[in-house]
Order: C-alpha cells, then structure tokens, then sequence
C-alpha cells in the first residue's frame, strides 16, 4: 500500500503562520502564489469521495498528539444508493456496514498506519464484548454477491468474526463491484505531514445494525516516521442508531 492507493484523497495544508490573514487577503494569496496545495489522487469512481460533509463537523472522534481521526457510520439504507460509491448491489441489504474515517495530521512528521489492526467494537449492556475485523473489498463482494443463501431477515446473536466465502462464481458484477469499492475504501498506510485523508472501512454485521447505538471504532496501531514513535491508541465512540 502506500500514498498512491486508490480510494485515497490527500489534502496537503498551507504553513500555520498563514491563519492570521483576513480570509479575504488569504482567497488572494491562494489565487495568487499557489500558497494551498491539493494532492489529490483520483482514480476512477473517486468522484464519490469528493463532496463529503466537511469531517470537523461529525460527532464520532477522537483527538490527540495532533492527529484527529473522525468517523462518519452508513447506518440507513439509502445511504448505500450511490452505485457509484459501492456498486449497483446494496451492501446494507447484505448485513454490511460502511463507515467512513477521516485522519487529519496537523503534525510536521508522516505518521504511519497500521489497517489491519482497526476494529469495530461492540460492547451491548452486560453483555460480551465482541470485536469485528474490516473487510476487504473482495470479502465485501462475496457476502454481497456469492452468498445466495443469506436470509435477511435472521438476526442472530452474538456476532462473530464472519468465516471464508467460496472463490467460485466470481461474475464480470464481481468485478466491477471490486473495483468499485477499491476506489472508496481506506486503503493508504501513510499519512503525509500536515494532511487529510479518508476512505470506507467495511465490518460484517450479519444485519444486527441496531448494536451500532453500542459500537465503538479502535483505532490502536499508529506511529510516526520516521522513528516508530508510537501514537496513543484512538476510541471513536459512534453510538448511532439504524435508521430504515
């Protein structure tokens, strides 16, 4: 992985010492000199990550050591209607929740991280904490796609890390549906100095989305570069009720 993974927009943001002019004086510089500077990487269906809401006004965060990792949960049916974002088949009618996650380094070091290691933590009252690995977009596309026999309907407890679905009757709509959520899905490992980043991660609910009003998104595998100091560990506290 890396900077040039597609499903990656990176903001590059103008020195701190610039927040002092008149927003009007700083349209001019911006104009002018070129003072801002946009990195952005946008591969096909990365149209999708443009026009989000701006990450500093959602609730679910966490902030600390000049990082701010935000959160933004799919928790309703028609947010998943956008073909363009993740394909022409309903990730929410397969079980399957989307949740968008903005890092935001204010730091002069790249910090580095670690994908693999997020979690969605559900923690219902007196119950037994479970935790759910994100999913690949292949993984996404055989529940989606290749899982004939998934009843919506069944709810069953406790949730559980979902199990390996058969390689065969990958379809040309598999494909495409790859690709697709390639585009959008958090895929880069390095954050640039003074950057913006986002991208979906995807967890496998098996359609128990009333435990996202007790979810929680653990994010504890950060360092900077480029000497592996490690970051505090990130909880985003989503808590967010489905709606139909």
């Amino acid at each position: 992985m890396g900077g040039g993974i597609p499903g990656t927009v990176i903001v590059v943001e103008p020195p701190a010492g610039n927040k002092h002019h008149t927003s009007q004086n700083m349209a001019k510089r911006i104009t002018g000199c070129g003072i801002l500077t946009f990195i952005l990487l946008l591969p096909l269906g990365a149209s999708a990550q443009t026009g989000k809401a701006d990450p500093l006004t959602l609730r679910s965060r966490d902030a600390h050591e000049d990082l701010l990792i935000v959160a933004d949960p799919y928790v309703s049916a028609d947010r998943y209607k956008d073909k363009n974002t993740f394909g022409k088949k309903s990730l929410y009618d397969s079980g399957i929740i989307a949740i968008d996650v903005y890092f935001k380094n204010d730091n002069a070091r790249p910090i580095r991280i670690n994908l693999d290691t997020i979690e969605l933590v559900i923690a219902p009252p007196e119950e037994v904490r479970q935790r759910l690995g994100p999913l690949s977009p292949e993984d996404v596309a055989d529940r989606t796609l290749l899982n004939k026999a998934a009843n919506p309907t069944v709810r069953r407890r406790p949730l559980s890390f979902p199990g390996t679905v058969s390689n065969s009757g990958k379809t040309k709509e598999w494909n495409e549906m790859v690709t697709t959520l390639q585009a959008v899905a958090l895929a880069t490992d390095v954050l640039p100095p003074r950057a913006t980043t986002h991208g979906f991660l995807f967890f496998d609910l098996n359609h128990q989305f009333d435990a996202m009003r007790y979810a929680q998104l653990y994010v504890p595998d950060l360092s900077f570069m480029p000497d592996n100091k490690a970051l505090f560990f990130f909880e985003l506290d989503l808590g967010v009720t489905p709606t139909k």
